[in-house]
């Protein structure tokens, strides 16, 4: 039986179609979200190289730019994890944190500065969790972070 004309451009469009989905599996850190696998972080990438993907969002950042990735997200949306780069910031949080955030630093450093005075600077290898609501300042002359965001306000 004689194949039709249209029939190996429209296996062809589905296999096109199928290949891109695939590869885009395998490139969005996301994409694992829908298996529930567990999100992965290589010593490469944390040691800057996930800047360099597609999925990496160019975002304001006090006077400049930063890099920001997301590496996972809670089906609900109220979880998520990732990573950040910024430069120079510093900013005022008069009306309070917009999230609940544990960061931990790769590289630089924050000061953070609570309204009642207490200083606390972070710096590569350590860790600290700034509450929703925290008000204070936080300063900066750049800094590579990975960062988890519980906010229970957060919609998909």
């Amino acid at each position: 039986m004689p194949m039709s004309p249209t029939m190996p451009m429209s296996l062809t469009m589905t296999r096109k179609a199928l290949l891109v989905a695939a590869a885009c599996a395998l490139v969005s850190p996301l994409a694992s979200l829908a298996d529930e696998h567990p999100a992965y972080i290589p010593k490469a990438d944390v040691q800057g190289a996930i800047f360099k993907r597609l999925e990496t969002k160019k975002v304001k950042d006090g006077d400049g730019t930063a890099l920001d990735i997301t590496t996972f997200a809670s089906k609900d949306g109220k979880f998520t994890t990732g990573m950040y780069q910024a430069g120079s910031e510093h900013e005022e949080y008069k009306d309070g944190y917009e999230v609940n955030e544990y960061i931990y630093l790769i590289k630089g450093s924050i000061k953070l500065t609570s309204t009642d005075g207490t200083v606390i600077v972070v710096g590569p290898g350590e860790a600290a969790t700034i509450a929703k609501g925290w008000k204070g300042r936080w300063d900066t002359d750049g800094y590579t972070k990975l960062w988890v965001i519980y906010d229970p306000a957060a919609k998909k």
